[in-house]
């Protein structure tokens, strides 16, 4: 029942919180200017005497639905400007050290693993593929390796699972392969999300958790910026602290992702887009060919021990 509430909670918290900030704002903005009920006329008096007659009670909803509606409002916005703002930075020369290039980074790397760890397991199985890449290995062989023999690299690749890993990675455009699966990542998420899997609940979390970091930081840095104005120009010594919200957040969405990535490598996750590296031609590195899927696949034993010391083909 809890888990069934949460993912609503965590979607109500965020615009929520977000408009009550941004009305405390505005109220230390223009508050002082807002006539007391005593001198109040007009519209602001007829406020001041709906609120009396409605009481407190009310009072306090009408301004929390307002504050949601202004928060649902100012969070996107929020969001969509600090997210083409890191765009724009993430083209200059400081790329290296904002909070998006590190996700992007991390997120490859991820799902680099991913496709690796998926064709490696097909290295073990299909006899086809692994003999196409083999090949290719042997056209192009290490230089910093010693020479070795196509049956012996056939060896030591099913007998140790680090190796095989090493072949596919030097054989295989992995990269390429990390960029589909990454255009495919939001549909994972909802056929996670559509089969109830507790996977997805912790991708919730940690995405909600990503947003409401990333949104509250304009709000918070306005109230920096009124009270420097109304009060103490100090207050603005506040701003690069605040600025660690977004790389907290874009830290938070990045684990989000790092851990869909993982599951799929644990094979935790079987998605559609994962299971097509099984039989679809996978790009290699060398000469822009492809290696054609088998329709069948050899029985080949995996004769290796994952928990041993990982195999090097050194």
């Amino acid at each position: 029942m809890l888990a069934t509430l949460l993912p609503g909670v965590r979607e109500i918290r965020t615009p929520l919180t977000v408009g009550y900030t941004w009305l405390i704002v505005l109220w230390l903005a223009v508050g002082y200017r807002v006539p007391e009920p005593d001198s109040a006329h007009g519209v602001l008096a007829d406020v001041y005497r709906l609120a009396h007659a409605a009481g407190l009670i009310a009072v306090g909803i009408a301004v929390s639905v307002a504050a949601y509606i202004l928060g649902v409002i100012a969070t996107r916005l929020g969001l969509s400007a600090t997210y083409a703002v890191g765009a724009a930075l993430r083209r200059t020369a400081i790329a290296p050290i904002t909070p998006g290039h590190q996700r992007e980074v991390q997120a490859n790397k991820a799902l680099v693993y991913v496709a690796v760890s998926r064709l490696a397991e097909r290295f073990s199985h299909d006899a086809a593929f692994r003999s196409q890449l083999l090949d290719q290995l042997m056209a192009d062989p290490p230089a910093d390796l010693p020479d070795r023999a196509k049956a012996e690299w056939e060896h030591l690749a099913l007998a140790h699972r680090w190796t095989r890993h090493w072949v596919v990675r030097r054989v295989v455009d992995a990269e390429t392969l990390a960029d589909q699966l990454k255009a495919d990542s939001y549909n994972i998420i909802l056929r996670l999300r559509g089969s109830s899997d507790p996977l997805a609940l912790e991708h919730n979390r940690l995405d909600s958790e990503a947003d409401f970091r990333i949104a509250m930081f304009a709000p918070l840095a306005a109230a920096c910026v009124v009270l420097a104005i109304r009060w103490s120009p100090w207050c603005l010594l506040a701003l690069p602290f605040l600025i660690t919200l977004i790389y907290v957040g874009v830290a938070a969405r990045t684990e989000a992702e790092q851990g869909i990535a993982a599951a799929l490598a644990a094979g935790q996750v079987n998605d559609p887009s994962l299971a097509r590296l099984d039989t679809i031609p996978i790009p290699l590195r060398a000469g822009g060919s492809t290696v054609i899927a088998s329709d069948s696949a050899a029985d080949t034993p995996d004769q290796g021990d994952p928990d041993d010391t990982l195999a090097t083909p050194g």
